[in-house]
This record gives structure tokens, sequence and C-alpha cells, in this order.
């Protein structure tokens, strides 16, 4: 009877062990719209104005809920384009991730997530003589989103996320208070993952 005891103790106390959380590294090439802000479009006209965003991000998140991510963007004409010049904003920032893995780390699974984070922004733009910027400030981002997963390895991110710099925007060397001002607009994007 001493053994049955111990045996079914021996499986009970295997049944309760946590299994070891697995962590996972993402790779996301994602597409995206620019809008709001100094886009200067709306969410409705910035896919006609081509206010496009193309980027990766490369995340890790960790056995559990708390993970890091870099992001790279690229965006043509952010602030238009005309016959003179055009411009472009390149974004880099490194974020803190907190996502909740429903269903778990393996086959199809569902993340939503926030991040928050800061690193920098390089504006640049040539549309007259009068008109030049080449200015990297540093700039803060916050957002949010969903990952779904399909299978072990391949999955997508829908992502809504907000930046904005901590300085105003120089033209010629000259601070401007009021237009541009600081730099700020939203990005949504749809994302292809790869998990490792």
């Amino acid at each position: 009877m001493s053994r049955v005891r111990t045996v079914v103790a021996a499986l009970i106390l295997v049944a309760l062990t946590p299994i070891g959380a697995r962590a996972d590294t993402m790779v996301i090439p994602f597409f995206g719209i620019n809008f709001g802000g100094d886009s200067g479009k709306n969410l409705s006209d910035s896919f006609d104005s081509q206010r496009y965003a193309y980027g990766m991000s490369l995340t890790f998140m960790g056995g559990g809920v708390f993970g890091v991510e870099a992001d790279l963007a690229y965006s043509p004409d952010f602030f238009g384009k005309t016959d003179a010049g055009g411009s472009n904003v390149f974004t880099g920032t490194g974020n803190l991730v907190v996502g909740l893995p429903f269903g778990g780390q393996h086959g199809f699974g569902v993340r939503p997530y926030g991040v928050v984070g800061f690193g920098m922004m390089s504006s640049n733009a040539n549309f007259s003589d009068s008109y030049n910027i080449d200015q990297n400030s540093v700039t803060w981002s916050a957002g949010g989103g969903v990952m779904m997963f399909f299978t072990n390895r391949v999955g997508m991110r829908v992502d809504l996320r907000y930046f904005r710099t901590f300085d105003d925007l120089e033209v010629l060397g000259v601070t401007l208070a009021e237009s541009p001002g600081k730099v700020d607009f939203t990005r949504t994007s749809f994302g292809f993952i790869v998990r490792f």
C-alpha cells in the first residue's frame, strides 16, 4: 500500500510541477501608414496620400509576459512631396513589451500586448532653399496591438503606435514653436511574424 501512495504522490507532484516557460524571439517585417499629427493626414486620407511606413521589429519575449523590442521604420514622403523635393522620417526605438500569451507559446495562440519606449527620430525634407529639415531628435513611443500565431513559427501582428519628439523641429536653424514644433504622429501597421 505504501508503494501505491508513493506512486500516486509522485504523479501528483509531477502534475503540479510547472513546466519551464519557453522564450520567444520574433522577427516581424511590417507595412503601415502614418496619420495624425505632423503627417498632415487623417487615417482615411493616409492611403491616398501614400503616407506609408516600412520597417522591422525584433522582439524577445521571456517565459512570461515581459519582453523587449527593437523597432525600426522608414517613412518616405512623410511631410509630403513636391516638384522641388521630398521628405522622409526614420524612427528607431527600443521598447518594453507586456503581452499575455492566450493559448500558450506553441501552436495557435493570441497575444494582446502594449509597448512603451524611446529612441531616435531622423526628420529630413528638401522642399526649397528656404525650407530644409535635417534633424535627429530623441523620441518616445507608446502603443499596443495583437499578435496571432497560426503555427509554432508563423503569425501576424496588427499594431498601433504614437510617436512624439522631446524637442521642437528646427528649419534652417530656427526652432519652430508653433508649427511643426514637436514632431508627432500615429502609425498603424500589419506585420508578418516569424517566431524562433
